[in-house]
């Protein structure tokens, strides 16, 4: 291949290796490798064939994200694609290997320069506010299943405790339980030790990781500003904020909608057009921490807004769960202007338009009533 031709690189990324994998504007492959998943190695390949005729990289979202962010301060044309999208493509190829896909990702960017909006990879700031709010998630699961085994115990023998959340709070209880129980003649001859202390050693983590995601919530204006919306805590504030990472990747405020899955998705077919659940992209624990501010907002926040107003109105009409999902649609909108302009929420300002129930994503829709921390 001469060394200024144009051509395009596809990276097929593992946790360990990386299968790489160039075409010319023919789609000829002309040079195939294995390497290690870090972007120096691959530079190191691609300045054989010259650096700036490279067209762009295509990866899929996932495993390389580090790398992708080295090739991008290389100065690298980087395009990173979502996997679903990207599997339908690399599915005409009858064998699944890392070549293959690595040349089939070759060619999506070398076919497909407009297939669809790519991947945003998140700055690390935003990244590790990511890694934070699932940590806590997981800790609450675990603390959730150590609780109800405790829960359980007690039953079988009679009794109940009640879990509550301070530190401290489940020994004494636990401690409460057995001596009432055994005040009525009844031991419980298992050791609970074990489970009690897992419990307030979760309890205590839990704790201290929201006093950080607090103070961290407070040190970023914008989140401050999101937390005068009713209805939205610290963990909404910062579940949207690292969710999005740039606002000003969306033209319009609107597209935060479709972007997080909040609006219903659309078929249509000859004559035949119909709207259907919503359309469940994006981050879920973030579509999650918004719908279930818009139940707080509707159920639970007695400060009138119009906002509120307009969701209980709906609510009259379409039913509650349908509703809390457009109120959760409008919130992440009113976000998103509110991060761009630097305003806080005005609950008295009207709505310029109240959107018609299908365009709120209303149709047909089973959410999960799960309760999420806000």
């Amino acid at each position: 291949m001469p060394r200024h031709q144009r051509y395009w690189v596809g990276l097929d990324a593992g946790h360990l290796e990386t299968a790489v994998c160039l075409v010319d504007a023919e789609g000829h492959v002309f040079f195939e490798a294995m390497t290690e998943t870090r972007a120096a190695p691959i530079r190191d390949i691609l300045r054989r064939f010259g650096v700036e005729p490279v067209q762009s990289i295509t990866i899929e979202a996932g495993v390389g994200t580090q790398m992708v962010r080295d090739l991008c301060s290389f100065g690298f044309p980087v395009q990173v694609v979502d996997v679903r999208k990207s599997s339908k493509f690399l599915a005409i190829r009858r064998q699944k290997t890392d070549a293959n896909d690595a040349k089939g990702l070759a060619e999506l960017g070398r076919l497909a320069q407009s297939f669809g909006p790519h991947v945003f990879i998140k700055p690390v700031e935003h990244q590790d506010i990511r890694i934070m709010i699932n940590i806590r998630r997981n800790l609450l699961k675990h603390r959730a299943r150590t609780d109800a085994l405790l829960q359980s115990i007690f039953r079988l023998h009679g009794a109940s405790i009640k879990l509550l959340n301070g530190r401290g709070s489940l020994a004494a209880e636990v401690a409460n339980q057995l001596r009432l129980l055994s005040a009525n003649g009844v031991t419980i001859r298992v050791d609970l030790d074990p489970l009690v202390r897992m419990g307030e050693y979760l309890r205590s983590q839990i704790w201290d990781m929201d006093r950080k995601m607090r103070t961290m919530a407070a040190s970023i204006p914008v989140c401050a500003r999101f937390q005068t919306i009713p209805g939205v805590g610290t963990i909404t504030a910062l579940s949207f904020y690292s969710a999005v990472g740039d606002p000003y990747r969306f033209r319009s405020n609107r597209d935060v909608g479709p972007y997080l899955g909040l609006t219903p998705n659309l078929y249509q077919s000859g004559a035949t057009a119909r709207r259907g659940r919503i359309s469940r992209y994006g981050n879920k624990l973030t579509r999650s921490h918004l719908i279930t501010a818009a139940t707080v907002l509707l159920r639970t926040i007695k400060t009138e807004s119009s906002l509120r107003t307009w969701g209980l109105r709906l609510a009259t009409k379409i039913g509650f769960l349908k509703a809390r999902v457009a109120v959760a649609r409008k919130l992440a909108v009113i976000m998103m202007a509110m991060w761009k302009t630097g305003a806080s929420f005005d609950p008295d300002k009207s709505k310029r338009r109240l959107l018609h129930p299908e365009q709120a994503g209303l149709d047909p829709v089973r959410i999960s009533g799960t309760k999420i921390p806000l």
